[in-house]
């Protein structure tokens, strides 16, 4: 019984694959990837780091794509950009920018 199932299962996949791997990841979810650094909401307790929370669309992009291309030097930040692409950026923008502005404190 197990097996058939797994068999099913795998032929669905294989057949609709966007049913299976089609999941785009929300601005929400790309974000919370931040929460180490930056804080939970964008709200870092660390004066160093950035709040992300409030920050302009437009600044968050070209900033994130200068990290990505290199021309912003970073210690970390120039690697993390790279694993995100254009639409990811672009999601997490209009995340943030909807968030209530943080000041470090």
């Amino acid at each position: 019984m197990r097996l058939r199932f797994l068999n099913v299962f795998v032929l669905a996949c294989v057949a609709f694959p966007s049913l299976a791997f089609s999941q785009t990841l929300s601005g929400a979810m790309l974000g919370n990837t931040c929460a180490g650094c930056h804080g939970t909401l964008g709200a870092p307790e660390n004066p160093q780091i950035p709040p992300l929370a409030g920050v302009l669309p437009a600044q968050f992009m070209a900033t994130m794509l200068a990290y990505r291309d290199g021309s912003q030097r970073a210690t970390i930040m120039n690697r993390v950009a790279r694993a995100y692409s254009d639409e990811e950026i672009s999601a997490m923008a209009a995340y943030f920018a909807s968030l209530p502005p943080q000041v470090n404190e």
